[in-house]
């Protein structure tokens, strides 16, 4: 079987890699997005007063929620990384395009997965601060009929 050439393997290949650095970033973002709304809720179940409105109370449940969601979000997933030993062991004396091929076709594989994880991420933050906005509703009507 003949080999067809790949002229553009190359760029595809970078974009690939800058593809999967953009997604570390992204996960960094996510991470600190997390912990402040972990901070947030916090203050609002610790700062809300003990004594006062069921609608205080009720925002105080909603920011315990909003807390566990940041945490779920927060918490420490594992994400694919090239195995470099595999690489050097199985692709040192091979021809360099199969080489950059095999390494484009993980890294592509490698951020598919990594797609998957940040969507269930950003789907736990985004219901933490729906979940944070209520709770900051809830107690400050409350506060105020109190």
């Amino acid at each position: 079987m003949v080999q067809r050439p790949l002229p553009s393997l190359g760029p595809v290949l970078a974009e690939a890699r800058s593809e999967r650095e953009a997604q570390l970033r992204h996960a960094d973002s996510l991470d600190s997005k997390a912990g402040i709304l972990l901070g947030f809720a916090g203050a609002l179940v610790a700062l809300t007063p003990q004594q006062a409105h069921l609608l205080v109370d009720l925002g105080r449940v909603a920011a315990v929620l909003a807390a566990i969601l940041a945490l779920s979000a927060f918490w420490p997933r594992r994400f694919p990384i090239t195995n470099l030993d595999v690489l050097r062991d199985r692709y040192l004396t091979a021809e360099p395009v199969f080489t950059q091929r095999r390494i484009l076709d993980t890294h592509i594989a490698m951020v598919e997965v990594t797609r998957v994880v940040f969507e269930r991420k950003v789907r736990r933050l985004e219901l933490g601060m729906g979940s944070l906005v209520a709770a900051a509703i809830l107690v400050a009507g409350g506060l105020i009929l109190t």
